[in-house]
């Protein structure tokens, strides 16, 4: 899987990838109505960044030492997992649309998600 062009990494901070996996999903949302609200993308870059410190600090609160500043803040499971889910995730979608529409995201979400549920 080691290319040139694409790197694997094991990231042995499990606690710190799995909040990742968990929390990004809280500041999707939050980018989600920024964007439904039309606040543009400096305010979501915002939300986006305290959300990643919010991440940190919430880790290091539960978990001490064992969690790694890093894996939230270099590695794909931190940061671009969290930049996907502010652009273009399920959670992002149905804060987006519950922002523009003024509608609850649990209408959203059965209008549009198929079955699913945002996960925030």
């Amino acid at each position: 899987f080691h290319r040139p062009y694409f790197h694997v990494r094991i990231v042995s901070d499990v606690a710190g990838v799995s909040l990742g996996g968990a929390l990004k999903n809280v500041v999707a949302l939050g980018a989600g109505w920024v964007d439904g609200l039309g606040w543009g993308d400096n305010a979501k870059a915002a939300v986006m960044r305290v959300g990643i410190m919010e991440e940190v600090r919430f880790g290091k609160m539960f978990f001490g030492d064992t969690v790694r500043a890093e894996s939230f803040t270099e590695e794909s499971c931190g940061v671009a997992d969290m930049i996907t889910s502010c652009g273009s995730g399920r959670n992002f979608r149905c804060a987006k649309m519950s922002a523009a529409e003024g509608k609850p995201i649990a209408e959203i979400e059965k209008r549009e998600l198929n079955g699913q549920s945002a996960q925030g």
